[in-house]
């Protein structure tokens, strides 16, 4: 969820080759420049398959399971609260195989965590481990959640069964994920469809970090 220009499906399909990806992307226009102007095609990702619709109803509205879902619309101060929710993540569990995963990319700031705490106590109401990472060099989180317990020794564990034979990209990424790995913190706050103060969320960080830093750290 999510697609964009199709930068994530198109390293899953230089790390696993042609392998099925459904894209959701909400906005026609973007899905039409990253065609036009980002290679998303047949011929780089022969694979996927490009849904137009909103997010939560496309997933709803599926008959398929994945291995992985991944929700990439978390960027501050644009996220649609119906992306958040106990319910919407019942509906992610639900389409996922028994050894599946959810990824999620959520923004923040380097002194407020807030929005990041109440996505994993969220999460935390359907998956029985979520993992947290810190993207360095950024104002992102990545937030990991499986459906069997796991460990977060197990991404250094699985990169190093892989040895040699596993594709640069992918030994790439898992190496830089096993170093950003920090501990996982849940808020008391779970947002439900009844109760997601997200925008208030969002709004008060943006504005704490713009009077504590200015634009600075933007530059």
């Amino acid at each position: 969820m999510g697609l964009a220009a199709g930068t994530v499906a198109r390293q899953y399909a230089t790390a696993y080759g042609d392998i099925a990806i459904d894209g959701i992307e909400i906005d026609p226009g973007v899905v039409e420049a990253g065609r036009q102007f980002f290679e998303m095609d047949a011929d780089h990702i022969p694979g996927l398959n490009v849904l137009v619709e909103d997010g939560r109803f496309a997933l709803a509205n599926s008959l398929r399971t994945y291995a992985v879902i991944g929700i990439d619309a978390y960027r501050v101060p644009y996220v649609p609260w119906q992306l958040t929710t106990r319910a919407f993540f019942a509906e992610v569990g639900d389409h996922l195989t028994p050894d599946g995963v959810a990824v999620i990319n959520v923004g923040r700031t380097p002194s407020d965590r807030r929005l990041v705490e109440a996505l994993t106590a969220t999460m935390l109401t359907v998956f029985p481990t979520v993992h947290t990472l810190d993207v360095p060099r950024s104002f992102n989180t990545i937030l990991v959640g499986t459906v069997q317990p796991t460990e977060a020794g197990n991404v250094a564990a699985n990169l190093a069964a892989m040895g040699d034979t596993a594709d640069p990209l992918l030994a790439a990424v898992l190496a830089l994920a096993a170093e950003s790995i920090v501990p996982t913190v849940a808020s008391d706050l779970v947002f439900t469809d009844d109760h997601a103060p997200v925008e208030s969320i969002v709004d008060s960080l943006v504005l704490n970090f713009y009077f504590e830093s200015g634009l600075d750290p933007l530059r």
